[in-house]
């Protein structure tokens, strides 16, 4: 049996976590038992357009992630030496291409947010070789009854999903379809794009978690699917191998860690994991039926089914979590063998997820998205409805102070977010009625308010409350959907993201959905649940039970030995989360039976006008 390079790492006492986010990137050096001794982070700068573009530049991406590792080590006081692996967590879906031979990008990296791809994506779900392909699904799955066969029969193209967006690509530009058939450019996402610079282009890879959101994915055979790839005559040689979250990916040979010349001295990656799945692990969310809101740039809600992948729709979709491997030190020459044979074979063949890979700790989750919160924070900030977050939340009290959910509900006053299309729609609508603040003409970056006097001034603590109070009702509606299809009925629901910081968004969640909603505090979960899975990787954990059960033991000794403190002026979009996490804790249990009759009834109502204008488009 080959093993990996030896470290002389007697010394190694540290694990480096790096989560690449849609907002901003963050870097972390932990202990062993997960405290922060060093941190650093970034905005994330991202190109838009009107026409729905949204972009990151490939080299300013690779310059920020270096930026990071550099000063995170410099804040955390300790050489290179001194880390033992490296786990890395990003925005998912997030695609570029790049040439094989000489590392260059081809193309911006097209995010998650893009929706250029939209008019495509609707074409396809009605293209006839799409709808005979799903037509096949039911077949299938009514003489079979396998749940992969359910899943094919709901798909639907987003767009969310990478493959579409890399179809918009190539359809935009001809020329590189030919190259990527001859097999010169290479597709990944920012976690295969980060992998290739680090190891100096001989790791081609991504995890299961990352390719299982990407919408060409088999996450029931783990393998890529060659239904969809048919269907979008995407080239099959262009994808990278796809291997567990907790897996040796190679050593850092570029970048400030690199030791090229040195490889005793190089770091090892052992950890690759989606950022939503790397919050969900952190909240120690192992067992079914446990459920995790991350509220972020966006909303994502996240739903454990255990070892077994379940068929859902109308909007759900079976991802892979997590997995992991054999300790990495047993699978470098396997894991070489097969990027150096995934990066040759012929156009049409399917990678598989690997010849000699046994995964173990293979986790499902059930996941929905809704891609607006932070945003929606930020863009009314924009439009100068409130100055600083702590003011923000000022307001959203002195909204219950001054009875302002009656005067909503008794006026039918609501924002009702949409999808992009339909919000094209009723656009004219919308700039024929203006509402008026500050002389901005102006409605939601996903939506609109309804039920507004727009010849009069307006109450910008109304506004602010109706925009904040959408995102809780997102929520519900997500959660309401995904018990029905799933059954899974969680007893609690962890929280984590930046704006999750809101204690009166939070407690509005709680009422609305009838269970109790815990923060459990902890600071950049993503980040962390890249150094878990790390560090699983390398073999410092036994398991990710081990490792989330020690951290939670130890947040939990510290919650305990100190009082609880109410954080109403908490800073949402604070990004150098040098807090206690003991001052973020709280548990939000729903309130008295009538005030959630009351928000449930706001949001039956709700419901039905979104629901209305969803049938209009």
């Amino acid at each position: 049996m080959c093993a990996c390079p030896q470290h002389n790492r007697t010394v190694s006492k540290f694990i480096l976590g790096v989560d690449f986010g849609s907002t901003h990137a963050c870097a972390r050096v932990y202990t062993m038992d997960l405290k922060v001794i060093g941190c650093s982070s970034t905005k994330v700068p991202r190109l838009e357009g009107s026409d729905g573009a949204c972009e990151l530049d490939p080299e300013a991406v690779w310059e920020s992630f270096c930026k990071l590792l550099d000063e995170v080590l410099q804040d955390a006081e300790i050489n290179p030496d001194r880390i033992n692996c490296i786990g890395i967590s990003v925005q998912r879906n997030s695609l570029l291409l790049w040439d094989k031979k000489t590392s260059n990008p081809r193309t911006r990296v097209i995010t998650w947010l893009d929706t250029r791809s939209l008019d495509l994506a609707k074409k396809l779900n009605h293209s006839f070789i799409f709808r005979s392909m799903k037509t096949a699904g039911h077949m299938l799955y009514w003489m079979t009854h396998q749940s992969r066969f359910k899943a094919l029969a709901s798909y639907h193209f987003k767009t969310v999903l990478a493959c579409i967006r890399l179809k918009y690509l190539l359809n935009e530009k001809p020329k590189l379809i030919d190259e990527c058939r001859k097999g010169l450019l290479c597709y990944g996402c920012l976690e295969t794009w980060l992998l290739w610079r680090l190891t100096g282009g001989k790791t081609f890879a991504t995890d299961v978690s990352c390719a299982s959101v990407t919408g060409m994915y088999d996450s029931f055979s783990r393998k890529w699917s060659r239904p969809i790839l048919a269907s979008l005559g995407i080239p099959a040689n262009i994808l990278p191998g796809v291997y567990p979250s907790s897996y040796y990916y190679g050593t850092i040979q570029n970048g400030p860690l690199g030791y090229s010349s040195n490889p005793s001295l190089s770091i090892p990656i052992t950890g690759i994991i989606g950022d939503a799945q790397a919050a969900t692990l952190t909240e120690n969310c192992l067992s079914p039926c446990q459920a995790k809101l991350t509220l972020g740039t966006g909303i994502f809600l996240n739903l454990l089914s255990g070892s077994k992948a379940l068929a859902v729709m109308n909007g759900f979709y079976p991802v892979i979590g997590w997995a992991s491997g054999h300790p990495y030190f047993d699978c470098i020459s396997n894991f070489y063998m097969d990027s150096t044979s995934s990066s040759s074979e012929s156009p049409s063949s399917v990678p598989s997820t690997s010849r000699s890979v046994h995964l173990s700790d293979l986790t499902y989750l059930v996941e929905g998205f809704y891609p607006h919160a932070g945003t929606l924070i930020d863009w009314l900030q924009s439009e100068n409805i409130f100055c600083t977050y702590s003011e923000l939340e000022e307001m959203l009290y002195n909204g219950d102070r001054l009875g302002l959910d009656e005067k909503a509900t008794r006026e039918n006053i609501f924002y009702i977010p949409l999808i992009r299309n339909t919000l094209k729609h009723h656009q004219n609508t919308l700039i024929d009625r203006p509402l008026k603040l500050n002389r901005n003409s102006f409605y939601g970056p996903d939506g609109f308010l309804i039920g507004l006097d727009y010849s009069k001034s307006v109450d910008k603590l109304l506004v602010a409350r109706i925009f904040i109070e959408s995102i809780a009702f997102c929520t519900k509606f997500m959660l309401e959907n995904c018990r029905k299809q799933t059954r899974i009925s969680p007893s609690i629901l962890y929280v984590n993201g930046n704006v999750a910081r809101s204690n009166w968004l939070l407690q509005r969640i709680s009422n609305a959905i009838g269970i109790p909603v815990e923060r459990r505090g902890l600071e950049e979960c993503s980040c962390m649940g890249a150094a878990i899975v790390a560090g699983v990787g390398a073999g410092l954990w036994p398991s990710f039970s081990a490792a989330t059960e020690a951290v939670h033991k130890r947040l939990q000794s510290e919650a305990n030995s100190l009082p609880s403190v109410d954080i109403n002026n908490t800073d949402l979009n604070n990004n150098n989360n040098k807090l206690n996490s003991h001052k973020l804790y709280r548990r939000f249990m729903p309130e008295s039976s009538e005030i959630c009759i009351s928000i449930k009834k706001r949001y039956h109502i709700w419901s039905h006008i979104r629901a209305s204008y969803l049938r209009k488009k």
